[in-house]
C-alpha cells in the first residue's frame, strides 16, 4: 500500500474512533439518565461496579449509500483498559485489527496492529501507536472528559423521556427483560452544565444526537447483558446512521491489557 493508501486507512480508523467515541457517550446517557430506582439506570450502576467484563460488539454505518460493517470481540478493566480484536468491512474492503486501549502517564493511547498497514511500517515493526487525546483534539473530541464522566454516573433525570419494559429474551442462553429507554439529550444538558458542554463539543464534531432511543437486555443479576442503540449524525458534511450492539459474555473475570513490546511499535502520534 502506497502512502495516499496509508493515510486513507488511518482517516477512516480515526473516523471508525470518533463514532465509537459519540456511541459511548449514547450509552452513558442512559446510564446516568434517572433515579436509582429505575430498573435500566439500577442495572448500569451495578454493571459498573464490575472490575472488568468480556464482551462482543457489532456496529453498523450506513452513509451516502455505502455500509461500513464492524464486528468485534473485546474485554476491559475499569473504564480505560481495554484490548479488542476488529474485522471491518468498507465498500468491498475486509480489513482486521488488533487494538489494545490503556493510560500511559495519564494519557489515553491505543496501539493497532493490522495486516492492512503492516507493510507500510518499518522494518520490525508491527503495532502502531496512536495518542487518543491527540487525536480527539484535532477531531474536537475530548475522550478524556467522556471517561472520567463514566465514573461518576451523574445525575440527568430530566433527561429521561420515557423507559419500557419491552419483554423478555434469551441472551447467551440467560434470561432477561428488555428495556426501551428515550432520552432527550437538550433536555439533559440543560439540567447538566457538564454535560452541556460535553454535548456541544461533540456536536462541533459534526455529530447530531438530539434524541436517543436504547435498547437494554438486564439479567436475573441485575447487570446489563446487551445493550443496542441506533443514532443519526453528521461527519464532514455527510449525513449518517450508526447502530451499535453490546453483548457481554462475563463480569469479573482476569483481564489484563498492556503495552505490546516498545520495539515492536511505530508511533503514528
Amino acid at each position: 500500500m502506497d502512502k495516499s493508501g496509508t493515510a486513507h486507512t488511518m482517516t477512516h480508523v480515526r473516523r471508525v474512533v470518533a463514532s465509537l467515541a459519540a456511541t459511548a457517550l449514547a450509552t452513558l446517557l442512559v446510564a446516568t439518565a434517572a433515579e436509582a430506582a429505575n430498573p435500566v439506570v439500577a442495572a448500569a450502576k451495578r454493571t459498573a461496579d464490575a472490575e472488568s467484563s468480556v464482551f462482543d460488539m457489532q456496529m453498523r454505518v450506513h452513509a451516502a449509500g455505502t455500509l461500513m460493517t464492524i464486528d468485534a470481540s473485546g474485554s476491559m478493566r475499569g473504564t480505560d483498559n481495554a484490548k479488542m480484536t476488529m474485522r471491518m468491512s468498507a465498500a468491498g474492503v475486509n480489513s482486521a485489527i488488533d487494538m489494545r486501549m490503556l493510560r500511559e502517564n495519564g494519557r489515553l493511547v491505543m496501539y493497532m496492529r493490522s495486516p492492512t498497514f503492516a507493510a507500510t511500517l518499518p522494518k520490525g515493526k508491527s503495532w502502531m501507536r496512536l495518542d487518543l487525546d491527540l487525536a480527539a483534539s484535532r477531531l474536537g473530541l475530548d475522550y478524556s472528559e467522556l471517561i472520567e464522566t463514566s465514573r461518576t454516573l451523574g445525575p440527568l433525570e430530566h433527561g429521561l423521556v420515557s423507559t419500557k419494559r419491552v419483554g423478555t429474551a434469551a441472551v447467551l442462553g440467560e434470561q432477561t427483560t428488555r428495556y426501551r429507554a428515550v432520552i432527550d439529550t437538550k433536555r439533559a444538558a440543560k439540567a447538566v452544565p457538564a454535560f452541556a458542554k460535553q454535548l456541544r463539543t461533540i456536536e462541533r464534531a459534526g455529530a447530531k444526537v438530539p434524541r436517543l432511543t436504547e435498547d437494554v437486555w438486564v439479567g436475573r443479576d441485575g447487570r446489563i447483558r446487551r445493550v443496542g442503540v441506533t443514532f443519526p449524525f453528521v461527519q464532514q458534511g455527510v449525513r449518517a446512521t450508526s447502530s451499535l450492539t453490546m453483548t457481554f459474555r462475563a463480569y469479573d473475570v482476569p483481564v489484563s491489557v498492556s503495552a505490546p513490546p516498545r520495539a515492536q511499535v511505530f508511533d503514528f502520534s
